[in-house]
C-alpha cells in the first residue's frame, strides 16, 4: 500500500490524503516503477479535477493527478536492454501518461521512454518542474521557428533571420507562468541577443519576474496592438500564445504576427472553434498547437526523454 494525494469526486477541493492506496505494479516491458521525490504542480492537474461538475463520483474510484516529477527507480523490466537497466536506482526526471493513476502518491508506474537521469548538479526539487511546463516550452519554441534541443547532433538550429531585416522578436501572450518562464529563459540561454523577447502580463510583479527570467520589455495583455507593430508588416516573428485564443486575442495576434511567421496556441477552450484566419492566410503564417501529452497518445512519436536531458543540460551547465 502506498499514501496519495487523490479524490473519488470531481473537484480539486475534494482532494484528500490517503495512507491505504495500492501500490502500483509495472505490467509492461516498457513499465518502470519509480518512488516519486518530487511532483509537479500544472493547470493540467486542476483542469482534469474539475472536468466534471462538482461532487460527481470518478469513474475508477480514488483519482489521482500530477503528471510530471522526479523520483528513483526501483523496479525495470528483465526484458530491458543493458543501457535501459541501468536507469535502476537512479534519480531520474518522468513524464507521466495522463490516461494511467499520476505522481500525487509515493509511487507511479512510468514508461522508461518518458525518463532520463538527472544529472550531478542538478537540484531535484528545480528538475521536477522540467517534464510538464519545461517540455512543453521546448517544443513550443521548435514549432515557432526556435529550436533549443540538442538533438541534432547537438548543434542547435541557426535561427531564420526576420522578413523584415530586423531582430527576431518571440512574443509570449502570459509571460510568468511555469511555460511562459521556461520558454523566455530557454530562448534566451540559446539565441542570446539575437532574439527580442516580449512577454505580456498582468502585473507588476509579473513585469518583474518575467525581466529577471530574460524578456527584453513587457506590455499589458491588452495592450499587443497598441505596443507592437500591426497591419501587413506586423513586429513579431514568433508568437506562443499561453492564454485562450479568444477572438479578440487572436485577432491581435494576426495583426502582430510579419510574414511568414508562426502562432503556437497551448490552451483550447471555445475560441479554438471559430478561429480567423484571414490575416494570417494573408501573411502566409503558420498556426500550430501543443499539448505536451499528444506524443504519448500517438505511439511516443517525439523523444520527449531527450527533450528533458536537453533542458537538464542547460541547467547544469548554467545557461
Amino acid at each position: 500500500m502506498m499514501k496519495v494525494l487523490g479524490t473519488s469526486k470531481f473537484g480539486r477541493q475534494n482532494l484528500a490524503f490517503s495512507t491505504d492506496h495500492p501500490k502500483p505494479t509495472p505490467t509492461k516491458p516498457t513499465d518502470l516503477l519509480i518512488r516519486v521525490l518530487y511532483t509537479d504542480l500544472n493547470p493540467v492537474d486542476h483542469h482534469k479535477l474539475n472536468m466534471k461538475p462538482d461532487g460527481t463520483p470518478t469513474p475508477s474510484g480514488c483519482f489521482i493527478v500530477g503528471y510530471g516529477g522526479v523520483g528513483t527507480v526501483e523496479s525495470i523490466s528483465p526484458d530491458a536492454t543493458e543501457n535501459e537497466q541501468q536507469l535502476l536506482h537512479k534519480h531520474v526526471c518522468f513524464l507521466a501518461d495522463p490516461r494511467n493513476d499520476g505522481s500525487y502518491a509515493q509511487y507511479i508506474v512510468v514508461d522508461r521512454r518518458l525518463v532520463t537521469v538527472i544529472p550531478d548538479g542538478v537540484p531535484l526539487e528545480a528538475a521536477a518542474c522540467i517534464p510538464v511546463a519545461g517540455v512543453t516550452a521546448l517544443e513550443c519554441l521548435e514549432k515557432v521557428g526556435l529550436p533549443v534541443s540538442n538533438s541534432n547532433n547537438g548543434l542547435v538550429t541557426p535561427i531564420m533571420p526576420s522578413p523584415s531585416g530586423e531582430k527576431h522578436r518571440l512574443l509570449i501572450v502570459g509571460g510568468a507562468g511555469g511555460v511562459g518562464s521556461w520558454a523566455t529563459q530557454l530562448a534566451r540561454s540559446v539565441y542570446g541577443s539575437k532574439i527580442e523577447i516580449f512577454c505580456t502580463t498582468g502585473s507588476q510583479e509579473s513585469n518583474d519576474w518575467c525581466i529577471k527570467m530574460g524578456a527584453d520589455a513587457t506590455i499589458s495583455h491588452n495592450e499587443v496592438e497598441t505596443k507592437l507593430g500591426t497591419g501587413p508588416k506586423g513586429s513579431c516573428d514568433s508568437i506562443i500564445c499561453l492564454a485562450e485564443p479568444t477572438t479578440a486575442i487572436f485577432a491581435s495576434l494576426a495583426e502582430v504576427l510579419r510574414p511568414y511567421g508562426k502562432i503556437c496556441l497551448v490552451v483550447a477552450g471555445e475560441g479554438i472553434k471559430a478561429l480567423d484566419m484571414s490575416f494570417i492566410f494573408f501573411k502566409c503564417g503558420t498556426v500550430c498547437t501543443e499539448t505536451v501529452f499528444s506524443s504519448i497518445r500517438c505511439g511516443y512519436y517525439i523523444d520527449q526523454a531527450s527533450e528533458m536531458c536537453s533542458i537538464l543540460e542547460a541547467i547544469k551547465q548554467g545557461r
